[in-house]
């Protein structure tokens, strides 16, 4: 078919669970500005069409149920859970944006109408190995702050940050704890910064009843445009994730000029061992070597926190909206379906 140029705006949308503060819930309002500016229009569809109370956005959010009154050029989905909607869409190009290993993909490829997109190397490679696919490489998204970390003063802490989600034992918040309670008996003199914003009363009650033998400081509902004020307080961040696709904590810590302690999951992308960050296993032990190892050498850290931040301006969201501009109008060109 010969190619037709689109010159105009396109129609999008999103199939979400909700619109809590999760990284994959996230990703979508991020696009969805990013894309809007290009003047696109971008529509969230969620069971209750609530907007989110901690993100302003410039797409709109509307109920699941009116999904089919809407002509669509292109439509993503997430979940398994919202399929037949995904499917009985009127949309052009259905993208399947796979974010994380716990969602099965074996459904999904029972279709072949249905374009498989990834959002890290580390999905990349989860799939090619469980399912055999190659998947589009929609990678990355993160916004680069002006701010940046400032140098220590020689009588503050060294201030250990990670990711306080502790009612998922996925993200091993417990892990970086036990890491600087050792490093706080050793004689070290830390401090350990955690954030989050609560999504539901039992990850609010366990924050509350939070404690740590290593003087803290638990951030809650930080403004997420704000991040970079907040991540350019620590020293060093720690990234523990078990299972997981692109690790935006760990990738906002390199943004904001933090060198970054983490594990391969959700960092396969940017974290280079001893050139962008320190790889380490999962487990306290080894946690606690690479803080350590940061903390006597300060050179190091410096060094690293500079090439990483280099790294993360590659996967910024102006980027890969560019990334998945072009690919849905290059479908719609090829197929011919101009509106």
């Amino acid at each position: 078919m010969s190619g037709k140029q689109i010159d105009r705006a396109l129609t999008l949308a999103a199939i979400l669970p909700h619109t809590k503060l999760f990284g994959g819930v996230k990703r979508f309002f991020e696009l969805a500005n990013v894309l809007s500016q290009k003047g696109h229009t971008f529509i969230i569809f969620t069971p209750d069409g609530v907007p989110p109370d901690w993100y302003p956005s410039s797409c709109s959010v509307k109920k699941l149920t009116e999904l089919s009154d809407y002509s669509l050029d292109a439509i993503f989905l997430t979940e398994n859970a919202f399929f037949e909607h995904f499917l009985a869409s009127n949309a052009s190009v259905k993208i399947f944006y796979h974010v994380g290993p716990r969602v099965s993909l074996r459904r999904v490829l029972k279709h072949k109408d249905v374009v498989v997109f990834v959002n890290s190397a580390n999905m990349y490679d989860f799939d090619r190995r469980k399912y055999g696919i190659q998947a589009f490489k929609a990678l990355g998204g993160i916004h680069i702050p002006d701010i940046i970390k400032s140098e220590r003063k020689a009588d503050e802490p060294f201030t250990v940050m990670a990711y306080g989600r502790l009612s998922r034992k996925s993200k091993g918040t417990k892990l970086v704890v036990k890491a600087c309670e050792k490093l706080h008996r050793m004689g070290y003199k830390v401090k350990l910064l955690l954030f989050d914003t609560p999504v539901d009363a039992i990850s609010l009650e366990k924050i509350k009843q939070f404690r740590c033998e290593v003087p803290f400081e638990f951030k809650l509902n930080h403004p997420v445009q704000d991040n970079g004020t907040l991540f350019a307080k620590a020293d060093v961040f720690v990234a523990a994730e078990r299972k997981g696709g692109w690790s935006n904590t760990a990738a906002e810590a390199l943004a904001s000029g933090v060198p970054v302690v983490g594990t391969t999951t959700g960092t396969k992308d940017f974290l280079i061992h001893k050139q962008t960050g320190l790889v380490v296993w999962r487990h306290p032990y080894f946690i606690r070597k690479g803080i350590e190892k940061l903390i006597n050498d300060p050179e190091l850290a410096r060094r690293l926190a500079l090439q990483g931040r280099n790294k993360i301006e590659e996967f910024n969201w102006n980027r890969l909206g560019e990334v998945i501009e072009s690919f849905i109008l290059s479908r719609l060109r090829s197929g011919g379906d101009v509106k």
